[in-house]
């Protein structure tokens, strides 16, 4: 919460908004929309500028968070999702926009590869994802308060594959921590997510530690 976050929430909303127009070539007013990792509803609520809450929908592998969208009355339709998804979080509905914001931030290269295939389940052929990953240079700026990195390892990682990712203190799911920090290329993407193509990028103006991707079905 607070002013700082409010800040980067809208910009997002505006750049997602700004893109939506140009690259699907419509406004976004009235698309049916998907918050992959939706959190508490932050940015669900600043979607109700463009959709009905009977249009949006959400859904977060927390418990936690559900249960605070619940509390605070966040209105669109809510559901769980597994932290490494099989396939989509709505099955038989599909969504003219999707996104993740500060999700794929956070993921190891297999769950990453799982949320970016149920999201290309729940996009329509004529539909937009916009995702937010970490450059390289996030590493020198890591809060190693928060968890100890190897820097220089993790700008290897990064310049030899495009994927750098150090996990959190957390149980593992199906045999790894799945949760922890990572950083991911343009060039990664456009080699790895086959069934994406990367529609442009850009800066997120409120964190420069994030860049928005933008992807169409490929």
């Amino acid at each position: 919460s607070g002013a700082a976050l409010l800040a980067q929430s809208l910009s997002f909303v505006r750049e997602v908004a700004g893109a939506f127009r140009a690259l699907a070539g419509r406004p976004l007013d009235g698309a049916r929309i998907l918050d992959y990792g939706c959190g508490w509803g932050r940015l669900i609520r600043l979607m109700y500028k463009f959709s009905s809450p009977d249009r949006i929908w959400g859904c977060d592998a927390w418990e936690s968070s559900l249960a605070l969208c619940g509390r605070y009355r966040v209105r669109a339709h809510l559901a769980p999702c597994d932290e490494v998804p099989t396939g989509a979080p709505f099955p038989g509905v599909t969504f003219e926009l999707v996104y993740a914001f500060s999700v794929l931030t956070h993921l190891s290269e297999r769950t990453a590869k799982a949320v970016m295939g149920a999201l290309r389940r729940s996009v329509a052929r004529d539909g937009l994802c916009a995702v937010t990953v970490r450059p390289v240079e996030y590493w020198d700026y890591h809060p190693q308060q928060q968890n100890a990195v190897d820097v220089a390892r993790m700008k290897r990682d990064h310049a030899r594959s495009g994927f750098a990712f150090t996990p959190h203190n957390r149980p593992p799911v199906g045999g790894e921590v799945t949760y922890g920090d990572a950083s991911i290329s343009l060039d990664y993407i456009a080699r790895n997510w086959t069934e994406w193509s990367v529609a442009g990028d850009r800066a997120c103006a409120a964190d420069p530690l994030q860049r928005i991707v933008f992807l169409r079905p490929a």
